[in-house]
């Protein structure tokens, strides 16, 4: 299911030089206000050894130095956080000491930035919905960056022959990003297939009945659940967080596994670690953003486009992320994609409800990387013909959102999550040290 939430340590910097400025307890007052922080924010509170993220709460002056010896090496959000609305014109010495937020900030980001250490930073009021909605964000952002470092993505048999646009080199990706890329040959898959016990088949089986409407039987699901345990043990066995699989080989789809493992990509998926197909590396990468952001990754094509409505059709070959329509109850089909294969595998079928929606695409635009993020709306309609995971999407700008899609590198893959992540992915791609777009 979706992401955990971020793990954060605070960081909230003192210094007790003007405490005779204020007429009552400055250390417990900058303490309650610590605690009605850590109720407000929808984040995971954590000692800095356990936290992926740092939350710097600026409420007064303080020495940069100490805050800075103080920071784990983690990304940070700097939080210039206020009390007041409106100064008042009594406005004294009391004021400036406790409402400094504005202060303190320039005095450590000075520091960061001479330093060369990135941070977001955000400035308002504790009250404020709008402004703790733009802190959680950046954590958001903060913690997936350090979920993608350090990452092993799977790279499974060959990229589809010809298929330029979803290739990328191993080299570039675990440098920019700082990922493990695991190359694995397609008679992994073959092998763990080979090696599931009957009795988790019937386990797995028992487990999809209770959360799909089934209307698939025989072979084709039989093969379908037992590949779906093949990935889940690949999962396990590599230590994998993402994975890019071309299916289209002798050892899947066309041999010994002997259907398109489309359900069982999707079941990883919806555990948390996604897959794509064709070995379309990037686009895994943009799944593992999705996910990490604490969103869904439903791999798709923007299959055509709606001149009347203005939506594009979103579907799949077969992937799907249950995350991607969680209040939705799916169907489990047979895929005809592949009608005419000796065996027909399972897929899900379902659409997700009207809501804020994000498009994710990872682009290789030259020797660096660019993290794409489609602003717009999932717009309720659904496309079951279509036999996969479908929904209409809407970009914010219409036909020119897609057309900068384009001129911004994303390939004919992406991943599209409900809800609007465009914030907090851009917050991820500066914390990775890659280039973003929001069209």
């Amino acid at each position: 299911m979706a992401g955990a939430a971020p793990r954060v340590a605070l960081v909230h910097p003192y210094w007790d030089f003007w405490e005779k400025s204020v007429a009552y307890d400055l250390r417990a007052d900058r303490d309650r206000l610590a605690d009605e922080v850590r109720a407000a924010l929808a984040v995971e509170w954590a000692e800095p050894a356990e936290a992926e993220c740092v939350l710097v709460l600026q409420t007064m002056a303080t020495p940069p130095a100490w805050t800075i010896a103080a920071l784990p090496d983690l990304p940070l959000v700097v939080w210039a956080a206020h009390r007041w609305a409106r100064i008042p014109e009594e406005f004294d010495h009391g004021g400036i000491t406790a409402e400094g937020a504005t202060v303190g900030t320039p005095m450590l980001t000075s520091v960061l930035v001479r330093e060369g250490r990135p941070f977001e930073l955000v400035v308002g009021r504790v009250d404020d919905d709008a402004t703790r909605a733009a802190v959680t964000s950046a954590l958001r952002g903060a913690a997936a960056a350090t979920r993608v470092r350090g990452a092993r993505i799977g790279r499974v048999g060959p990229v589809q022959d010809g298929y330029a646009c979803v290739d990328t080199p191993d080299e570039l990706l675990e440098e920019q990003l700082g990922v493990e890329v695991v190359r694995l040959p397609a008679s992994e898959v073959a092998r763990l297939y080979d090696a599931v016990a009957p009795a988790r088949v019937e386990a797995l089986r028992a487990e999809t009945a209770a959360a799909y409407d089934v209307s698939i039987d025989g072979d084709g699901l039989d093969r379908s659940l037992r590949a779906a345990c093949a990935i889940e043990d690949l999962v396990a066995e590599h230590g994998l967080a993402a994975g890019a699989l071309n299916c289209h080989v002798p050892e899947i789809r066309f041999g010994g596994v002997g259907v398109t493992p489309c359900f069982g990509l999707g079941q990883s998926a919806s555990r948390g670690v996604p897959w794509t197909c064709t070995g379309d590396v990037l686009t895994a990468v943009a799944q593992l953003v999705g996910k990490a952001l604490g969103g869904a990754a439903q791999y798709h094509e923007l299959e055509s486009y709606d001149y009347e409505t203005g939506e594009f059709v979103i579907a799949s070959s077969g992937e799907h992320d249950l995350d991607f329509a969680p209040d939705v109850r799916p169907a489990l089909i047979r895929n005809e994609w592949f009608a005419t294969d000796p065996c027909v595998g399972a897929c899900a079928c379902f659409a997700p409800h009207a809501g804020p929606g994000t498009l994710l695409a990872f682009a290789d635009v030259g020797g660096r990387y660019r993290l794409i993020l489609g602003e717009g709306e999932l717009t309720g309609r659904a496309f079951p013909a279509t036999g996969t995971a479908n929904g209409g999407f809407r970009f914010a700008r219409g036909l020119d959102g897609w057309r900068a899609w384009c001129a911004a590198g994303a390939n004919h893959h992406s991943s599209a999550t409900p809800g609007a992540l465009a914030a907090a992915g851009s917050a991820c791609a500066r914390f990775l040290g890659v280039e973003h777009a929001v069209v």
